[in-house]
């Protein structure tokens, strides 16, 4: 937790970014409040907020912190430092020829099952959307919020994938997407919920939101 975020407000500050960093905590056992809350005494005065939401999963707290944001940008990552900061600059140059700007994760470490979850959300996306979103899931992703506001909205509050549907959405809204690959150079740090034997039952609860999600935009044009 320390580096990621003495890395990301090195990035931001060498960028001249105007930037705050929240934290969503779920419920970890690894200390990681303790050592936020002491970041915030430090260099991270003012520029750091922890959210814990104990029991929350992933993806609803993801989407809470979407909808709290008053950002003009949204950069969402995983905190396990995972793909660093070397693409984000790349990202950030092009931001303003674009709405939503992905890195799409090469090099992956995970196992065969979460691979073809991930290949089966970039399937679905394109077949019920026309999205052309490579890595629908990804947790690299900067969005412009006058963008996805609107898209923000139509998502249940306890969606499990709420990235995936954005990627889907974004199709629909046509907004302008930019894609660059990102490494995957951290190794795994804790237990995933999704790492477990719960991973296909997951998949099958985000394949029916996904559908539903879909059913109800069918009739309505969706815009950013």
């Amino acid at each position: 937790m320390e580096k990621v975020l003495d890395d990301w407000m090195g990035v931001c500050e060498r960028l001249g970014i105007d930037f705050e960093i929240k934290i969503y905590d779920g419920g970890s056992t690894d200390s990681t409040q303790y050592i936020v809350r002491a970041a915030m005494q430090g260099r991270a005065l003012g520029r750091v907020e922890l959210t814990v939401l104990p029991g929350v999963p992933h993806g609803p707290s993801i989407l809470q912190g979407y909808r709290e944001s008053s950002a003009a940008w949204i950069f969402q990552m995983d905190s396990d430092d995972a793909f660093g900061t070397g693409v984000f600059e790349s990202l950030w140059e092009r931001r303003t020829e674009f709405d939503l700007l992905l890195g799409c994760r090469t090099g992956r470490r995970s196992n065969w099952s979460r691979r073809f979850v991930t290949l089966c959300g970039r399937l679905v996306v394109r077949a019920l959307f026309n999205s052309r979103v490579a890595d629908a899931n990804t947790p690299y992703r900067l969005m412009r919020r006058s963008a996805v506001v609107n898209l923000l909205r139509l998502l249940p509050d306890n969606a499990v994938v709420p990235n995936v549907m954005l990627s889907g959405l974004a199709g629909s809204a046509k907004l302008r997407l930019y894609q660059i690959e990102v490494e995957d150079i951290g190794t795994p740090v804790g237990t995933a919920r999704l790492a477990s034997f719960k991973l296909g039952r997951t998949a099958l609860q985000s394949f029916a939101q996904v559908i539903a999600l879909r059913r109800n935009v069918r009739n309505r044009r969706v815009t950013g």
